[in-house]
């Protein structure tokens, strides 16, 4: 059965990339039905029902004006040089979620505009895996009726609004240069936050009671305003500040202090993400996290993937013929399954 499965799969995506067409392939009840045009991720979304997946291959696709059905959505990828095959998955717009879109699933997608939630109405069971979101990330109310239980695993966000959000997991990620706002009781687990804030704002503004462990937090020229927040707890983490302000009644152990910025990566400058960067560390043997892995995304339960592969199937070569032979078009594709 799921070799079945498997190869439905393959050929539903393969079919889209052999057209040489932006296609876009809804997959339902063990069927696949293509859409192309300007129009071509709308219409799949108005043909679906909760349950289905929506698979993007490269390309821009224009998305509906809000989701609110339980769908996976998932694309090629948001890296160049690992969607040579299908070329990089953008969704050109804004993402907004009503609340009947619990569960959903964006994978390999790079997001030009927003990922937000509708006023006080609450996604639960969002997760978002292998994507880079240019916008903001916004969870919007006052916690009257909170989103619940949300994960952003091995993505490239900028600024984060996470004021009606509770139980959010931010895992093996990187955060480019903006604050992370009103998060309280949150977990962040092995990123990178690189932020350049002033000396009157901070990396987490308000919120508190996060646990914060196993990140590498990168302030542009030494700064120490790490939060503002109460009751945060800070374990593993690499400063280059030497004496960061962690907010009132925090708790700290483990943490590396004063590292010097130009000593952490491989090769990075700068607070802002960078497909040429490497981020590796320099030194992952001697900066350890809580589990006993390296710091920073090549660590903990989610080491990121070499140019953040989704999880389906991946293309790794494409071949095809220039003309027809007796009425048929030679046509060979090499892919290769994922692990997650």
């Amino acid at each position: 059965m799921k070799t079945q499965k498997l190869f439905t799969l393959i050929v539903a995506i393969a079919t889209a990339i052999t057209v040489n067409a932006q296609k876009v392939a809804l997959h339902s009840n063990g069927t696949v039905q293509h859409f192309e045009g300007a129009s071509a991720f709308i219409n799949a979304y108005d043909a679906s029902a909760s349950g289905d997946t929506i698979y993007l291959p490269g390309g821009s696709f224009n998305p509906p004006a809000e989701f609110a059905k339980t769908l996976s959505i998932i694309g090629a990828g948001h890296y160049a040089d690992s969607s040579v095959v299908t070329a990089k998955t953008f969704i050109n717009g804004n993402i907004v979620l009503r609340e009947d879109a619990d569960y959903c699933l964006f994978e390999g997608v790079h997001i030009t505009g927003t990922f937000s939630t509708a006023n006080n109405e609450a996604v639960d069971y969002l997760t978002v895996k292998s994507s880079s979101i240019d916008g903001n990330i916004s969870f919007q109310g006052d916690l009257s009726n909170p989103s619940k239980n949300i994960s952003f695993i091995r993505c490239v966000v900028r600024h984060c609004n996470l004021g009606n959000a509770q139980n959010v997991y931010f895992a093996n990620s990187i955060i480019s240069n903006g604050s992370i706002t009103k998060s309280s009781g949150n977990l962040f687990e092995n990123n990178i936050i690189l932020r350049s804030p002033s000396h009157s704002t901070f990396v987490f503004v308000d919120g508190g009671n996060n646990t914060i462990k196993n990140n590498v937090i990168k302030t542009f020229d030494y700064t120490s305003h790490i939060s503002n927040g109460t009751g945060n707890t800070y374990y593993n983490n690499l400063f280059v500040s030497s004496g960061p302000l962690l907010g009132a009644n925090a708790v700290a152990s483990g943490n590396y202090l004063g590292v010097e910025p130009d000593g952490i990566f491989v090769n990075q400058t700068g607070v802002t993400f960078n497909y040429s960067h490497d981020y590796h560390l320099k030194q992952p043997e001697v900066w350890t996290g809580t589990d006993n892995t390296q710091i920073g995304i090549y660590g903990g339960t989610f080491p990121y993937k070499e140019g953040a592969i989704p999880s389906n199937p991946h293309f790794q070569e494409e071949n095809i013929a220039p003309t027809a032979t007796g009425g048929q078009l030679n046509v060979q594709i090499k892919a290769a399954a994922q692990d997650n």
